[in-house]
């Protein structure tokens, strides 16, 4: 596939769609005869609460698409200066009781077709027996590759347990590569995803990329709803990227120039949720964060409810630490910041979860509402919304990780979020009440059955 192809037919024509799906839904609340009936204040404080995010997801569908035209011209730019970069990667493998899956990690980054790369493994005060699996794994490497010349490397640390973000640190001190990767112990890494990342950045001005992730268990309920969510969020990334108002990097597919980390700092070991708050510091310091879509980074999801809701509530509780901490970011007048990121992105994040709170009131007041009313215009409108959403963001998706039966999907993707949602509020509310008795949070898991388990 050439890259600095750019199929402008196709980007007219997913916008009209849209243009044309929003039409419609806005004109089913506008012109429903039931609209000034029963509840008219409360119905119009839900509209207009969902109409906002509703404007926010039709802007970032505009946006979306001029990511490949970005990137294509970009393609163009530095096409002969790719030719000769060849950056050094440090591939940092944070692993804490991953005896299950850290060795498929590993064995996934040495097929990579790039080959300038060092594997560093940190393994935070393991209980299991991921140590000695991990030292025999690197010893058989060192045998059978002494006389390579393109061999990857193999740093292996046994750390005092001290948490991720002090695991990575440790990763950061003993690294030697120009630019740094971090990605889970239970990732399946692609074997064009570094030279993907390392494409990025030839441009001079990118200091931090996110990649690509995907969910790579979807043979159950759970394991569809996380993908059908990740392929939402990533998707969305390349309107971020464009607008240079990314603020999370995960663990999972991060990457960064050293030079970066020289400057802003190392993983703060306090926030439970480091890769966001140093992706916060980065944009506080005015440096660029680019989207790597081609960057893929297949990760396992949770495999049922409680592993799932543990995982949010740390999330959910380290956003709020990591807003509350750079809360001078918000609406700031300084030049260096992202004034779209300032004024709109991050005071939108907040408004999304105070609506979060009320969301199970208003999904209860708007379907009994519909009901005795006989005014389903609210629920069809939503259906078409988020079907059309995913099914058109399933087209957009990398052919190679594209399936079928995900078609099928796209009606019923509002039903699964409902679900989600669920998932959402019960990690809402527990993350404020840990707040307010200030309890810890670290390293949680969940029982692994393998990324394609």
């Amino acid at each position: 596939m050439n890259k600095n192809r750019i199929d402008t037919k196709k980007i007219l024509v997913y916008v009209s769609l849209y243009v044309i799906t929003v039409s419609i839904v806005v004109s089913a609340f506008v012109l429903s005869p039931k609209s000034a009936m029963d509840f008219p204040l409360l119905r119009v404080i839900i509209v207009s609460s969902a109409s906002v995010l509703l404007c926010k997801y039709f802007a970032y569908m505009i946006i979306s698409p001029w990511y490949d035209v970005v990137v294509a011209y970009k393609d163009r730019k530095y096409r002969h200066k790719l030719k000769r970069f060849n950056p050094r990667v440090s591939v940092m493998i944070p692993a804490w009781n991953e005896s299950f899956g850290v060795l498929e990690t590993v064995k996934t980054v040495l097929q990579s077709t790039y080959r300038n790369v060092e594997i560093i493994i940190v393994n935070d005060g393991s209980t299991d027996d991921s140590d000695k699996l991990i030292r025999a794994f690197k010893a058989v490497c060192e045998f059978e590759n002494k006389d390579r010349e393109d061999v990857i490397d193999i740093v292996y640390i046994y750390k005092e347990n001290g948490g991720k973000g002090a695991a990575l640190n440790s990763a950061i001190d003993i690294s030697k590569g120009d630019i740094l990767m971090s990605i889970d112990a239970d990732c399946i890494v692609l074997p064009d995803t570094i030279k993907n990342f390392v494409r990025y950045f030839v441009d001079p001005k990118v200091m931090a990329a996110v990649g690509n992730v995907k969910i790579g268990n979807t043979n159950t309920i759970i394991g569809v709803i996380q993908y059908l969510e990740f392929l939402f969020s990533f998707y969305f990334k390349k309107a971020d990227s464009v607008m240079n108002t990314i603020y999370i990097i995960g663990g999972a597919a991060g990457a960064f120039r050293k030079e970066t980390i020289q400057k802003v700092g190392v993983y703060n070991t306090k926030n439970i949720t480091e890769d966001i708050e140093l992706s916060v510091r980065i944009q506080d310091a005015g440096m660029k964060i680019v989207y790597a879509s081609d960057a893929l980074i297949y990760t396992e999801g949770a495999s049922e409810i409680g592993g799932l809701v543990n995982q949010r509530l740390r999330w959910k509780r380290g956003r709020f630490e990591t807003f509350f901490q750079h809360r001078h970011l918000f609406f700031s007048g300084q030049r260096r910041h992202n004034k779209i990121l300032s004024w709109v992105v991050l005071p939108l994040a907040w408004f999304g979860e105070s609506q979060l709170a009320f969301e199970l009131f208003f999904l209860i007041f708007l379907y009994t509402y519909s009901y005795l009313v006989n005014d389903f215009s609210s629920f069809i409108s939503g259906i078409v919304v988020v079907g059309f959403m995913f099914y058109v963001q399933i087209l957009f998706d990398d052919k190679s990780t594209r399936k079928i039966s995900f078609y099928l999907l796209s009606p019923i993707g509002w039903l699964l979020f409902y679900v989600a949602t669920f998932v959402e509020v019960n990690a809402l509310f527990k993350s404020i009440w840990g707040l307010i008795r200030k309890k810890e949070l670290k390293w949680q898991k969940w029982q692994r059955k393998g990324v394609r388990g």
